[in-house]
């Protein structure tokens, strides 16, 4: 009767907090993937495309059920229906994924008060991490996972590894627990039980590829080979160290959108993406060699699969926000002081998260802002602490240096610490002599070469509708300003690129305001830059007003 009511406790307050993540400051901003996954599910469902061979998906197959079925039950152009059934569907893995982990809780010994705060806490980080839970669907393989896991600590290994097969075609990620796995069952049921399990796992990941390999080898060839070959995400790891030098000494960076996230483009990003892509199969590697030499406990079992898939996560070329709901059912399943550490350390990352995602995000990809840039690096940092922490009890002196540094993080995010002036690009839109309307779509002025200084700011145009948008630039009494606007992303390279409008001329001392309008299609990213007329050092100070709020 008492595991009856932990489970059910520990779901109500998943409900509760799937429920709250609906109202008021967290529905505030979301940006959303949910656009990407009903133009994969209309292709299959009212296209009759086959995914990987008629277009292009960035996801493994094991996927395509979470795009598909909502298309299938929502009909063409609804895309309100679509979120609905999509969030059915996370609701259920998510109230699963919860269910299991206080099971795996009922089995461990203490007092009942402190499993319960445990599973209390895997109910209720949703609420920590913030709206990008619904909008991504990583409640399925986190679901997988620690059904995986679920299973294996109740002595049926074959089912186990079949979970994390099915993981593995789903996100890939549930892949780096098979060794452990693996090792965990030769331990305690000899090789053949292993070669079993290893060989279900494997059959189950084969099957749900299999058919899809047959009908499009080369597609389903580039959508791995496209993860591996990855540059830089912004929000890595490596990215949050740069970031941190662009905000301190003025490193220059540049950003490119490609593989569906914005990277960091140039020599030292590469560098730096291709040592994070060595040193992730080495750190696993290491892992599993650790736990396979140790005693195959339970307590070991849950530390190293939160260890390895946080490793996974610390270390990979990118770090996008819903990659921490995959730790948010293994960690809290660490037992005593060491789980508690964890366990802190982990409501502190989705936190920070929370801190600049999606509130920030736009800032961040568009113009680098500095406390998103900072907060980035902290979290990135005790991330890295969550990993020292699962593997080394010894090395308490490091995690004290690593938390440290994040905190120093999070006081420059609070205090606004950024680079000295704003960045300048040598390419400029020639003037129009009107500005910009709805009523027309305008034609891309000439570039020409010109040396200013600018910032950009990101918004979104989140309607199922195109929307005419306007834009308000007042500047500073002493500043002569110019502004134009940009579907997904501005380019100060080649400012032709993706133009959608801009105020016509120059802010002048008697005319201190532009006004222009243009329109934006539906779910479009759309960038506003504001950019001095002249060349100068001085930083452009502006007012900024967009309508409709974007």
């Amino acid at each position: 009767m008492a595991s009856t009511k932990l489970i059910l406790v520990s779901v109500a307050a998943f409900a509760v907090a799937f429920a709250a993540l609906h109202l008021g400051f967290f529905n505030r901003s979301r940006l959303s993937d949910l656009p990407v996954y009903e133009r994969y599910g209309d292709a299959v469902v009212r296209g009759h495309r086959v995914p990987y061979r008629d277009f292009s998906v960035e996801y493994p197959p094991g996927a395509l059920p979470f795009f598909v079925v909502p298309s299938a039950v929502a009909g063409p152009g609804h895309y309100v229906r679509y979120r609905i059934v999509f969030e059915a569907g996370l609701f259920v893995c998510g109230a699963l994924a919860t269910a299991l982990a206080a099971a795996v809780l009922l089995r461990e010994p203490g007092p009942p008060r402190r499993r319960l705060v445990r599973a209390l806490l895997v109910g209720l980080a949703p609420l920590a991490l913030g709206s990008v839970v619904l909008s991504r669907f990583d409640l399925w393989p986190a679901l997988l996972t620690v059904a995986g896991v679920a299973a294996l600590l109740a002595r049926r290994p074959r089912l186990g590894l079949a979970a994390l097969g099915l993981g593995f075609a789903a996100k890939i990620y549930p892949g780096v627990l098979v060794p452990i796995a693996l090792a965990y069952v030769w331990r305690r049921r000899g090789r053949r039980e292993a070669v079993i399990c290893g060989a279900i796992a494997a059959v189950v990941a084969v099957a749900v590829f299999l058919p899809f390999v047959a009908l499009a080898p080369h597609g389903v060839w580039e959508s791995l080979a496209g993860q591996l070959s990855r540059p830089l995400q912004i929000e890595s790891l490596g990215s949050g160290f740069l970031l941190a030098a662009h905000q301190t000494w003025g490193l220059p960076i540049a950003k490119v959108t490609s593989h569906g996230s914005d990277n960091l483009a140039g020599s030292l990003p590469h560098a730096v993406a291709t040592a994070q892509g060595v040193l992730a199969p080495l750190a696993l590697l290491a892992l599993w060699v650790a736990f396979a030499r140790g005693p195959a406990t339970r307590e070991r079992l849950l530390r190293f699969s939160a260890a390895a898939v946080c490793t996974f996560i610390v270390l990979s070329k990118v770090l996008s926000p819903q990659y921490l709901v995959w730790l948010i059912p293994l960690v809290p399943l660490v037992r005593g002081r060491r789980g508690a550490a964890a366990t802190a350390l982990l409501v502190c990352s989705l936190v920070l998260t929370q801190l600049w995602f999606p509130r920030r995000y736009l800032d961040l990809a568009f113009a680098f802002d500095p406390r998103a840039s900072w907060l980035v690096l902290a979290r990135d940092l005790v991330l890295a602490a969550l990993v020292l922490v699962l593997l080394f009890a010894r090395l308490r002196a490091l995690v004290a240096v690593v938390v440290a540094a994040a905190a120093a993080a999070i006081g420059a995010a609070a205090a606004g610490v950024s680079a000295p002036g704003a960045p300048v690009h040598t390419n400029v839109l020639g003037r129009t002599a009107a500005a910009s309307s709805c009523r027309k779509k305008p034609k891309t002025p000439h570039v020409r070469v010109r040396t200013v200084r600018y910032a950009v700011h990101g918004f979104e145009n989140a309607s199922g509708g195109g929307r005419c948008v306007t834009v308000t630039v007042r500047a500073a009494s002493t500043q002569r300003l110019f502004s134009a606007a940009y579907a997904e992303d501005f380019d100060p390279v080649n400012p032709g690129r993706n133009y959608l409008g801009n105020g016509g001329g120059c802010t002048a001392p008697g005319r201190p305001t532009l006004t222009y309008s243009f329109r934006v299609p539906p779910r479009t990213r759309f960038a506003i830059d504001v950019e001095q007329c002249s060349s100068n050092r001085t930083t452009p100070r502006y007012a900024l007003h967009v309508s409709p709020a974007a």
